[in-house]
């Protein structure tokens, strides 16, 4: 059947936050929310979550949520112009497949729609999703130092936009 990428729902809530929190319990230096924060969330804030922001997730045969990927739009008036890419995450037995090609590149756009300017951030030590988002033809602007600091240790952020 292959993959397929949609946009989660309020009634996707529970296998969001089940994914949500794998990518923060394996891989806690490569987000800005922590843990606990996101588990101590009931579904219905999930859902509620869901429903007013944007989130794609992407699918393996149509059934299993194996990737997801936020997305901000600016509302500010000077600001507007510019989207993020949030908490993008890709479940490890589905590396690999194209999924997170197939969905960044639905991210972008998404995101390409109403916006000029799309900046995400990715840490410094992930050298796959670095080489992912510079295929996609995002470039690097900056580096901000220390930026998370997980169990006491600190991590950079690499900050990177494209411009489409």
């Amino acid at each position: 059947m292959g993959n397929s990428i949609r946009r989660l729902r309020a009634s996707d809530a529970i296998a969001f936050q089940h994914l949500r929190l794998e990518g923060l319990r394996l891989h806690p230096e490569a987000f800005g929310a922590s843990l606990q924060d996101e588990a101590d969330l009931c579904p219905s804030v999930i859902a509620q979550r869901l429903e007013r922001g944007l989130v794609l997730g992407g699918f393996r045969d149509g059934q299993s949520l194996d990737g997801i990927a936020g997305i901000a739009k600016s509302t500010s008036e000077k600001v507007r112009h510019i989207a993020t890419i949030w908490g993008m995450y890709l479940r490890p037995s589905a590396r690999g497949s194209g999924l997170a090609k197939q969905l960044l590149n639905a991210a972008i756009a998404e995101a390409s729609r109403d916006c000029r300017s799309i900046r995400l951030s990715v840490v410094a030590t992930n050298q796959a999703a670095y080489r992912l988002y510079e295929n996609a033809g995002f470039k690097q602007w900056a580096v901000d130092r220390e930026s998370l600091c997980v169990d006491g240790h600190f991590h950079d952020e690499i900050l990177m936009r494209l411009d489409p």
